[in-house]
């Protein structure tokens, strides 16, 4: 078995496309090279860290190597590809959103029903939940929100 940690932040843009979990969403985007889902970052993170490869940002550097708002779902299938996802079955995966102007508990649904279908997995497996900051540091100040992830891997 494998565990694997993600994370992510971005601030907030009023000026793009909110995109969390591989959706579109209203609300405030991100400020970023990608489109700047935080979810899909932080869990393409956790699945490399799992299996012992590098870092997102390794694969898909903030700079002209990686085209401008790329979507992050096809960095998630490269990734699915870096690490010969179909050698493997995930047990779970735990989300946590840390935010003061995304209300998770009303994504959270369809969330999870579409990361488990880009991921060929039983909804079951994936957790979504969310967090606040209490008004506290760039997140609780709602510049800024983030995503971690902990997702647990075993061999197909």
């Amino acid at each position: 078995m494998f565990v694997g940690n993600g994370f992510d932040i971005h601030k907030h843009s009023p000026d793009r496309k909110l995109f969390l979990g591989g959706l579109s969403f209203d609300g405030d985007g991100f400020i970023a090279h990608s489109d700047g889902d935080i979810i899909i970052h932080s869990l393409s993170d956790a699945l490399l860290g799992a299996l012992g490869k590098k870092d997102l940002g390794f694969y898909f550097p903030s700079n002209s190597s990686t085209p401008k708002d790329i979507e992050s779902t096809i960095m998630l299938n490269k990734v699915l590809e870096i690490i010969d996802y179909k050698k493997y079955v995930i047990s779970n995966i735990d989300i946590t959103v840390l935010s003061e102007s995304i209300n998770i508990s009303s994504k959270r649904d369809v969330i999870e029903k579409n990361l488990a279908a880009l991921l060929d997995i039983d909804e079951t497996k994936i957790n979504v939940k969310g967090k606040s900051f209490d008004q506290m540091g760039l997140i609780g100040t709602s510049v800024a929100s983030a995503s971690i992830v902990t997702i647990l891997v075993k061999n197909a």
